[in-house]
């Protein structure tokens, strides 16, 4: 009885080994299987991507103020006809506009399913340094933008010495505390809706002119204070409505504001 009983403890164990065998023969087809469905949607969803379906045709540019669209492009190098995915080369558009210093940032979008959009940050220009004939174009920062000896039609500032104008960096003057202080005033001015075509800082009494003939007198606080309660704009623009082309006004303490028809 015992020998049976082996014997069927025997048979059993070649059963049960062979049953293995088996389900480790259908798993491994399994898996086969399913690499093949995976490597076959790989390759259909790949040359899908690669179709003529998402090559690019409209390149679009978003948070310029400087520069005109055509021109970002044609900095960037960005052109037509790649592959949305993988042809557009983001790196490479990044790092060729980040070498213009009016950009902070560059970000590189994807539109399905044939456009590009290249997003930027842009430094604004607010003001002018003059040195000899040229213009040292610079942001509230004072970070030079760029150099050019044609008038930029942004407010001038005379009455620097400057000591360091690299494009790209801070522009270094003797006069540091005034150069912050009329950067100061500046932005205040075009947070205010105001202009002013020159500001000369030559002197503690700084002397913003409207026109030629026609120019503010006061220091730096008393300008941001008037521009910030409102009072220097409408004072400005009663000038500009009455056709007042010449004259000073002189700016004090406590909103105090005198008129001289002399310049």
């Amino acid at each position: 009885m015992s020998d049976n009983w082996e014997y069927l403890e025997e048979y059993r164990d070649i059963e049960f080994n062979q049953v293995d065998r088996q389900r480790k023969k259908r798993k491994k087809k399994n898996y086969f299987l399913r690499l093949l469905i995976f490597i076959a949607i790989v390759a259909a969803v790949a040359v899908f991507l690669n179709s003529s379906l998402f090559d690019v045709k409209n390149i679009e540019v978003e948070g310029n103020r400087y520069y005109s669209d055509s021109q970002i492009i044609n900095m960037s190098g960005a052109v037509p006809g790649c592959n949305l995915f993988w042809g557009v080369g983001s790196g490479q558009i990044k790092s060729r506009l980040k070498e213009d210093p009016y950009f902070t940032d560059v970000k590189i979008k994807r539109k399905l399913p044939d456009t590009v959009i290249i997003q930027v940050d842009e430094r604004a220009q607010i003001g002018a340094v003059t040195y000899g004939d040229r213009y040292i174009v610079v942001d509230s920062d004072g970070t030079i933008l760029r150099k050019s000896k044609v008038d930029p039609k942004i407010t001038i500032i005379t009455g620097l010495t400057i000591n360091k104008m690299d494009i790209g960096e801070t522009i270094g003057v003797e006069e540091k505390n005034t150069l912050n202080a009329t950067l100061n005033m500046l932005s205040v001015m075009q947070e205010g809706d105001m202009y002013f075509k020159k500001v000369d800082v030559s002197r503690v009494i700084v002397k913003a002119y409207i026109y030629d003939t026609l120019v503010v007198k006061g220091t730096t606080k008393q300008m941001i204070k008037n521009i910030q309660s409102g009072e220097l704009q409408k004072v400005v623009n009663s000038f500009i409505k009455n056709n007042m082309k010449r004259g000073t006004l002189n700016l004090g303490d406590n909103g105090y504001m005198s008129f001289s028809p002399t310049f």
